[in-house]
């Protein structure tokens, strides 16, 4: 939160960063034995912060869950979907993968 906002990020920009942070870590917890690293970088000169999330789990991939709507679990690709300007996730270079979330203002 602090990058974001160091980066000129408006307050609710800094809060949607907490939030998506939030739900990027757990599912690494969750989702993806092994070690987690969280890798932050914020871009402030296009009005843009990027954030990522690393895991060793390569096999385990990122996927949006249907059917969840009333229910605990299975909501946090949906929540970066409506608070970040964009998300994704690639492979990391030592076998784990990356899931990265960018918020613009």
């Amino acid at each position: 939160m602090d990058r974001a906002a160091d980066a000129g990020a408006p307050g609710e920009v800094v809060d949607a960063v907490q939030l998506a942070m939030s739900e990027a870590f757990t599912n690494a917890l969750r989702h993806a034995p092994g070690t987690k690293t969280i890798t932050i970088r914020a871009v402030g000169a296009r009005r843009e912060v990027t954030f990522e999330v690393g895991d060793a789990a390569a096999a385990v991939l990122p996927r949006r869950r249907a059917g969840r709507e009333g229910l605990p679990g299975g909501h946090g690709l949906h929540i970066l979907d409506a608070v970040t300007s964009a998300w994704g996730w690639r492979p990391a270079p030592d076998g784990g993968k990356v899931v990265w979330f960018t918020l613009r203002w």
